[in-house]
């Protein structure tokens, strides 16, 4: 099978690297595929990809639907090449412990492929199957490595502290095993805040909340007794991200929706502005990558002459107008400020103006 496909078992005949190797020799002539697929009724294998995210829950995963699986069987017993690759009826088994350990890996990335942002929040449960020990360890350590790589940056703390369904208890819990994580995540998140958006001044909108009100008359003790227990809970010199941090998590499925929300954007001017700068950040270069791929379409042959100016606005409209960013009015409000911003930077528009004007 060579060196390519014999790497993946070292010797272990593991179970997905039993079904890598019978899948590449299924796939790799059309008559081997063809007597495959008159098994399956034209239902083809799903091939494993180095380069590709979740190919190899998908390669398993298909070849567990009964019908696949069936031929995969059948085909193995005829084929006196694939004996050693054959699975048993142990080999399915951890394949399907396997798709189960893969599945949230894939629902994750699957979720956040997209224009809209979302937070894990669970815990992937272990399983006890023997076979997977070696496999999850690996996985860890490789898992250990992505996380170093956050520490790099304090964004991805703070995205998670500025979650209004987590803040820091999500840390606290998730890492209750581990304080030099929290706080270590806690102090990048503060410098970030007290170095690049905290305001000299305190929080103008607790201030707002306890400021003396004008009073016709005789004064309402029910409001004074009000401000009093306000005072008790804030105190004016607290800054924006101290307050937020004190307060209790809430159950939001769109945290920069919410922060949006002109009652956040008063309560916390500055704060609000981080953690819209932050968690506006897109959690994978998927939907850029579809917004890359799709500006070919806007470039024909009839427009090749189009600018790098206006091929941008054209996209960053179409991608505001799918993701509802602005509305149709709004739309056409900002191409037009932004087509007399081009003509102020561009003297060639005037120029044409004054050339059509004389013809």
């Amino acid at each position: 099978m060579g060196l390519l496909t014999m790497k993946l078992r070292s010797g272990e005949n593991m179970a997905i690297g039993k079904l890598h190797n019978v899948v590449v020799y299924i796939t790799c002539t059309p008559q081997r595929l063809h007597s495959f697929t008159t098994l399956t009724d034209g239902l083809k294998l799903r091939r494993d990809n180095d380069t590709r995210w979740n190919s190899w829950y998908k390669m398993v995963e298909w070849a567990l639907r009964p019908r696949v699986r069936q031929a995969v069987t059948i085909f193995c017993a005829q084929e006196p090449a694939l004996q050693e690759d054959a699975l048993t009826a142990s080999d399915w088994a951890t394949l399907v412990e396997t798709c189960k350990f893969l599945e949230p890996f894939y629902d994750a990335t699957v979720a956040n492929e997209g224009a809209a942002t979302s937070s894990i929040s669970d815990v992937l449960e272990t399983t006890s199957v023997p076979q997977l020990a070696t496999m999850m360890e690996t996985a860890w350590a490789k898992l250990a490595d992505y996380y170093e790589a956050t520490e790099d940056s304090p964004v991805y703390s703070a995205a998670t502290v500025l979650h209004p369904s987590l803040k820091l208890a999500y840390m606290e819990r998730t890492w209750k095993d581990r304080n030099d994580w929290v706080e270590r995540a806690k102090a990048r998140v503060e410098q970030l805040w007290r170095e690049t958006y905290k305001s000299t001044t305190s929080c103008p909108a607790i201030r707002q909340g306890i400021a003396q009100e004008p009073t016709t008359g005789r004064p309402n003790r029910y409001k004074m007794w009000m401000k009093e227990q306000k005072a008790t809970i804030f105190n004016t010199d607290d800054d924006e991200y101290d307050v937020y941090c004190r307060e209790p998590v809430m159950m939001i499925s769109d945290p920069l929706k919410w922060w949006l929300e002109s009652a956040q954007r008063q309560r916390f001017p500055n704060l609000s502005l981080m953690a819209i700068d932050i968690l506006s950040i897109a959690p994978m270069s998927t939907e850029t990558e579809r917004l890359f791929s799709r500006a070919k379409s806007s470039v024909t042959d009839q427009r090749g002459s189009m600018s790098i100016e206006t091929l941008n606005f054209l996209e960053c409209l179409r991608s505001w107008d799918k993701s509802a960013i602005v509305f149709p009015a709004e739309v056409r409000l900002r191409a037009a400020m932004s087509f007399r911003k081009s003509r102020a930077s561009y003297p060639e528009f005037n120029e044409w103006d004054d050339w059509r004007g004389r013809s």
